[in-house]
Order: C-alpha cells, then sequence, then structure tokens
C-alpha cells in the first residue's frame, strides 16, 4: 500500500465529510477508496471512521491521527516545494472555484500566458455563483468577489472593481437617460441575484462616502451574470454590472455608461486558501500569477 496515498484520502474523507465527495475531488472509484482506507486501517490496527449509509464522523482515534497526519502531509509539501526542481519547474492539476464573470472574462484571456510559463500545470476551472468549499469539495483555491467569510482560510486581497450602470443606445433612444439616481425607477432595469442570496442586489451608490442601494421593481431577474450582461446588450433594461464585464461593449459602443457623476461603490477581489505551509508550488506560482494579473489590469488592480 502507498501509505502517502493512503493518508491523503483518509484526510479527504475526514474534510469531505463522505465517501462519495472525497472519492470525486480524487478522481477515484468510490470502491478503490473504501479499500485504501480498510487497508490503513487494517495496517494501523484501529478503526479511523465509523461509517453510516448516510455519513462519516471520526473516531478518537481517528481524529488523533487526523491531526498528525496533516501536518505530516504539509511537511512533505513544504519539502517538495523547496526543492530546486520544484521551484522551476512545477507541475500537477490545481483545482479552482471563480464567479462566472472573473473566469470567464479576466482569467480565459489571459490564461494562455500562464501555460506559456508553465506548461506542466494543468488546470481544473469552476466557474459559477454558487461558492464551493474549499475543503470539501477539494479546492486548492478560490477567487472570492466580495467580502471574505471564510475565517479559517487564508484571504489575499489580489484586486478591487467598481461598477458601471449602463444601457444600449436602443434603449436610451426609447425611454431616454436617467440623470440622477433616484430616477432609474422610471426606467426599465434588470435585477440579478447574488450567490447565497434570494433576492435582487439594489443598484448601490455612494452618498457623502455612504453606500444606498436603491430598490428598484425590475422587469427582469436573473442569477447569471453571463445572462444578466446578454439581458442588457438585448436592450431588455438598464443595467449595473461589474465595470471589466462591460467596458468592452462601453467602448464598442454597444452600452452607454451611465450616472458617471455619482460615484458607485467599489469591492475587494481576494484568493482565497488553506494556510500557506499547505501550498504546493504550483499552487504558489498560480496564485503569484493572480497577484500580477490584476496589477496589470487598470480596472482591476487593487486599491
Amino acid at each position: 500500500m502507498d501509505r502517502i496515498a493512503a493518508m491523503n484520502a483518509f484526510v479527504r474523507v475526514v474534510e469531505a465529510g463522505t465517501f462519495t465527495k472525497a472519492a470525486e475531488t480524487l478522481d477515484m472509484p468510490n470502491a478503490s477508496l473504501t479499500r485504501l482506507i480498510q487497508k490503513l486501517e487494517e495496517d494501523l490496527k484501529v478503526r479511523l471512521l465509523h461509517r453510516t449509509t448516510r455519513s462519516v464522523t471520526v473516531t478518537p482515534e481517528g481524529a488523533l491521527y487526523y491531526d498528525r497526519v496533516v501536518r505530516l502531509l504539509a511537511d512533505l509539501a513544504d519539502i517538495e516545494s523547496s526543492t530546486t526542481h520544484a521551484r522551476t519547474k512545477p507541475s500537477g492539476k490545481i483545482r479552482v472555484d471563480a464567479a462566472t464573470a472573473i473566469g470567464t472574462l479576466v482569467l480565459m484571456p489571459a490564461l494562455d500566458d500562464f501555460y506559456r510559463t508553465y506548461p506542466d500545470v494543468a488546470i481544473e476551472l469552476a466557474v459559477g455563483n454558487e461558492r464551493a468549499d474549499l475543503i470539501a469539495e477539494g479546492f486548492h483555491c478560490a477567487i472570492r468577489a466580495g467580502n471574505v467569510d471564510e475565517p479559517f482560510l487564508v484571504a489575499r486581497q489580489i484586486g478591487t472593481f467598481g461598477f458601471t450602470t449602463c444601457a444600449t443606445p436602443a434603449l436610451l433612444d426609447a425611454h431616454g437617460a436617467p440623470t440622477s439616481p433616484d430616477q432609474l425607477s422610471d426606467f426599465p432595469t434588470i435585477g440579478m441575484i447574488p450567490s447565497g442570496v434570494g433576492y435582487p442586489a439594489s443598484f448601490p451608490f455612494l452618498y457623502d462616502d455612504r453606500k444606498e442601494g436603491l430598490p428598484l421593481n425590475h422587469r427582469l431577474i436573473v442569477n447569471d451574470t453571463n445572462t444578466y450582461l446578454a439581458a442588457g446588450l438585448a436592450s431588455l433594461g438598464i443595467i449595473q454590472a461589474p465595470a471589466y464585464s462591460v467596458r468592452d461593449a462601453i467602448a464598442a459602443g454597444k452600452l452607454v455608461a451611465l450616472l458617471e457623476d455619482w460615484p458607485q461603490p467599489s469591492y475587494p477581489v481576494h484568493v482565497i486558501y488553506p494556510p500557506n505551509r499547505y501550498l504546493s508550488a504550483k499552487v504558489r506560482v498560480f496564485i503569484d500569477w493572480l497577484v500580477e494579473l490584476f496589477e496589470r489590469d487598470e480596472a482591476l488592480r487593487r486599491r
């Protein structure tokens, strides 16, 4: 038995809470994972896990073993990261979670640059509005827009983004343009439901450095960033979207920025990951690349 593989499998089961989820993150059959853990318990002559049809819990002996194994695996990762080969030529797969707009509009156009520098690193990118559980789902890192509420993970700010209120020329020809935020209720608008929230976000503006959101009676509400932008481009209503997501359309004349004299709030962008000592070389270089990517972009640079 590969003891390191068995230790890693045990840690993944504990963190994921089920054999099925752990097997998915390890990309191995459930039966193979089960046999690996059973063999580990046989070799150690101790039961590490209590299994039921619905969940897995750790025995007292398993909890002790978990604490020690996590430290051991972290030390091994540090040793690998410190070698000359790992630093100069990192390899392997990285699992990354990101919001749809960031994944589509920020990462995708730039990833070729990353691969030219690190051709042996593969990236599995999950995009969507729902925030993944990094530990349970086996992600190495995630890119989060807005405030971070995962206290047991490292959060490193890599950028900042603002919002732009905009609409198509066709919609403005049909309805005119608002000259102040309080006039938005007289115009067709489109609402966006953020992840983890059951209602559309307000259109926020800054008044004496205070953020105030305008509750609007939207004619259309969606829960996906790409759909939201498509609705705006289809002249269905006024949208308020991240500035980086609409700048190309504004430059091309497909959208027109509105209410530019009225300040709109900015939000931080973080990359989150387990504490530094658990990072492998492949994850370190990816995070460093993210920092440089956001720093080069005027619309996303950290402020």
